[in-house]
């Protein structure tokens, strides 16, 4: 049974300017430490979150805001990132830069869904958190 205490949720909303990279990456790798999500997990975490958003912030389109959501149940970190996004239902397959960066999400996360639509891209990327078995 998953309580209020077996859920954390952090989210925000930045602009989708190259310098919200760096103080983005710090806050998520924060939040996820603060949770004592192991290490790896956490940098696969940023990582995913750092490509998503560099690919909104590789629009062409002035004064846009990228949203970034995290769940975390102890079993398992879900990102979801939504903004105007370049990737399209073909983007794993492709060398344009924001489809790359989509194939480095796919490699780090265990599933990555995409929803595109004329207006937004949503992206929801899943990432198992292993249990740790602690000694008495």
């Amino acid at each position: 049974m998953t309580t209020h205490q077996d859920l954390a949720v952090f989210s925000t909303t930045v602009p989708a300017r190259a310098e919200q990279l760096a103080p983005l990456r710090g806050r998520i790798r924060g939040w996820l430490a603060g949770l004592r999500v192991p290490t790896a997990v956490r940098q696969d975490v940023v990582l995913a979150a750092h490509e998503a958003i560099s690919d909104a912030i590789d629009q062409p389109r002035d004064d846009r805001d990228a949203t970034v959501t995290l769940h975390w149940d102890r079993d398992v970190v879900v990102l979801t990132a939504v903004d105007h996004f370049t990737w399209t239902a073909r983007a794993q397959h492709g060398e344009h830069p924001g489809e790359r960066r989509l194939r480095v999400i796919s490699r780090v996360a265990e599933r990555v869904d995409l929803d595109i639509d004329a207006d937004r891209g949503t992206l929801t990327a899943y990432f198992s958190v292993p249990r740790v078995i602690q000694s008495r």
